[in-house]
């Protein structure tokens, strides 16, 4: 194979990755929908298989991602792009530990639960220092 051919190749699955990464078929779309007992993120890719996205809980943080994995032509090389990400504050509302993630007919729902009413509100008493 000429020198050539190898750089057009690589050039290919550069412009491909590219491609998908500003604007292709796999734009991530995020939309966020509040029902009575839980807020829904729903992530959805097209093209992008369920084990490409990820969700994270770090502290009070929601961190969600897509990665685009591309095996290269050299043995046990793979290239991971990030394609999408997003940080959000978990709200102080939401069981931070009780939230889920589910992958439904081609998009990823998250599930953040809200807690329960008596958990939202309470007194703090006021303590004497002296």
């Amino acid at each position: 194979m000429r020198a050539v051919d190898h750089v057009f190749k690589g050039t290919g699955g550069q412009i491909d990755l590219l491609n998908t990464l500003y604007g292709g078929s796999s734009m991530t779309d995020m939309k966020v929908t509040q029902e009575e007992d839980r807020l829904v993120i729903k992530l959805s890719a097209p093209g992008v298989s369920a084990n490409a996205f990820n969700v994270l809980v770090e502290g009070n943080k929601l961190v969600l991602y897509t990665l685009l994995v591309q095996d290269s032509n050299t043995e046990g090389q793979r290239l991971a792009v990030p394609m999408f990400l997003k940080v959000m504050d978990i709200p102080g509302f939401v069981d931070a530990d009780q939230i889920e993630a589910v992958h439904d007919h081609g998009q990823v729902l998250v599930n953040l639960p809200i807690k329960d009413e008596e958990h939202l509100h309470r007194k703090i008493d006021i303590k004497n220092l002296f």
